[in-house]
């Protein structure tokens, strides 16, 4: 049965089969081109959520919608786009806080878990301080983003396949060999990883002072393309 299993393989996809055909059969060099250009981000992805616990689940629902509609208004009071804000989660559940000496305490929490995309960076430390005062009392951290980090990364996959031409030349030049027809190309994953950093804040009561500027340091992200290329060799 073994002898004829590359038979049924091609019966099923005979463009893969040839082009494994190819490859074996003829003398080739495959090498790996990478492209990379570290970019400041230019946005920044808010993660905040607003906890609530009262004696009732009715209370708790109902003070926890009105800090969250503060929070939300906020955000646009601040510039946000509507579309640009997001709820990523709502909760109610019951619980019970157990302390030496003392019987249970029964309440309920309510939690409303919130995104909203910055897309002016610089502003984004101020919005983050002005949630907290409005009752954000969690303050899950922020992701910073390129926006244009597809059309970078174009442009990278670009230079990535000539460096693995430029690569795969000085291979075989000493050997007084060369490069003939392009046998595979393989695109390695090269897409950019959000930086994030985690913080939490609790809100201000109204006796404190205001929680003010988060500070944000963005730094540098690096994007990276990588691309396979095997190209047939001969003299």
């Amino acid at each position: 049965m073994h002898r004829f299993f590359p038979a049924f393989v091609c019966v099923l996809a005979p463009s893969a089969c040839v082009a494994e055909t190819l490859i074996d059969s003829t003398p080739h060099i495959s090498v790996i081109g990478v492209a990379s250009q570290e970019v400041r981000p230019d946005r920044a992805r808010l993660s905040l959520a607003v906890v609530s616990e009262r004696p009732t689940a009715v209370e708790a629902a109902a003070d926890n919608a009105r800090a969250a509609r503060a929070a939300i208004d906020e955000l646009k009071a601040q510039g946000v786009d509507e579309k640009d804000i997001s709820t990523e989660g709502v909760s109610l559940s019951a619980e019970e806080e157990v302390k030496k000496a003392a019987a249970p305490r029964k309440f309920f929490r309510a939690r409303n878990d919130v995104v909203a995309l910055v897309r002016a960076i610089d502003k984004a430390g101020a919005i983050a301080g002005q949630l907290i005062d409005k009752g954000a009392n969690e303050f899950g951290g922020v992701a910073f983003e390129v926006s244009d980090a597809e059309a970078r990364l174009d442009k990278l996959r670009s230079e990535a396949t000539k460096d693995a031409q430029k690569r795969a030349q000085s291979y075989v030049d000493p050997l007084g060999l060369r490069l003939t027809r392009v046998l595979e190309i393989r695109p390695e994953s090269d897409e950019p990883v959000p930086m994030a950093t985690r913080a939490r804040a609790l809100a201000a009561s109204p006796a404190e002072k205001s929680a003010g500027a988060i500070p944000l340091q963005p730094g540098l992200q690096k994007l990276t393309a990588r691309v396979s290329v095997t190209w047939g060799i001969g003299k």
